[in-house]
């Protein structure tokens, strides 16, 4: 089966802008990153915050103290 021409030059250019819509964003972040000076994987700390969770006892009572 053979594809002409048209249609093949059609389905190139669709995959090679596939390709560029899925590459943009990660070149965008790369460039925030040599912009800014970012390097966020050489972070070896990691902030964790104090939460108070909600256990099935505080949230069943609706605010009263028993």
């Amino acid at each position: 089966m053979k594809i002409e021409k048209a249609t093949k030059e059609q389905i190139t250019r669709n995959v090679i802008l596939s390709l560029f819509i899925y590459i943009l964003p990660i070149a965008a972040m790369f460039l925030t990153f040599l912009i800014t000076g970012q390097r966020p994987w050489e972070k070896k700390t990691q902030h964790i915050e104090n939460v108070k969770t909600i256990t099935s006892k505080n949230s069943q009572n609706n605010g009263s103290n028993d």
